[in-house]
């Protein structure tokens, strides 16, 4: 899918959020509307390091948080709206516009 061609944007609600596990990323389920026709669109669930979490001085793993949370100050929990931008002329063809971004572990 081709970002550029994504030129409207609309408001989706989160309808879940699929835990896969420690190894696996979470995945977001939302639905949207678009001419009164329902779609749903389902991403990988990016996540940013919060802090770490030390035991003394020696780090021992550390807190993450969603892109998506960190860029609107909404949590990404069903029921909640977050923004999507889809392709005029085939509704279908849509992202998530709060959770794109690269993963970067500083």
């Amino acid at each position: 899918m081709n970002k550029k061609s994504c030129n409207k944007e609309c408001n989706g609600i989160i309808k879940e959020i699929i835990v896969k596990g420690i190894d696996f990323p979470s995945i977001i389920c939302v639905e949207y509307e678009v001419d009164g026709k329902t779609y749903e669109k389902k991403e990988n669930l990016v996540m940013k390091k919060e802090k770490n979490i030390v035991l003394g001085f020696i780090p021992v793993g550390y807190k993450t948080k969603s892109l998506i949370e960190i860029r609107t100050g909404i949590k990404a929990t069903a029921g909640n709206k977050v923004n999507v931008k889809y392709e005029e002329s085939n509704p279908n063809n849509a992202y998530l516009t709060d959770n794109v971004g690269k993963v970067t572990w500083d």
